[in-house]
């Protein structure tokens, strides 16, 4: 009895490690609010910028919903800085949200990325 005690506490305190790492995981990806801060509070080109480097950290992480949040509230004020985006950063723009609409699970965000990202190649 005594020879089983050992492994089933250390069995039993793998998993609650475990557990406490998926909980800290899961809270790293945390609030959205501060990548739409960073790309709402640019203006003209720094938008473009902005938003590119947030759209891209979150296809990295894969984070749904916070992908979905994000684009949700940069919608809009990206299209309207559109036109000052350098060509430059359309082009590295064109790449992240291709990456994005592959990244996202949600069919009509995927077709909602997809549309502004064309509307930069035409």
């Amino acid at each position: 009895m005594r020879g089983m005690l050992m492994p089933f506490l250390l069995f039993i305190g793998a998993l609650v490690v475990a557990f406490l790492l998926v909980m800290w995981a899961r809270r790293v990806g945390g609030d959205a609010k501060p990548s739409i801060d960073r790309v709402l509070s640019a203006h003209g080109a720094a938008r473009c910028m902005e938003a590119s480097r947030v759209l891209h950290g979150l296809t990295q992480r894969a984070d749904q919903r916070a992908l979905a949040e994000v684009w949700e509230a940069i919608e809009l004020p990206l299209l309207k800085a559109l036109p000052d985006c350098p060509p430059d950063y359309k082009v590295q723009l064109i790449n992240v949200l291709d990456a994005a609409s592959k990244a996202a699970t949600n069919r009509e965000l995927s077709k909602r990325i997809m549309t502004l990202r064309n509307s930069l190649i035409a």
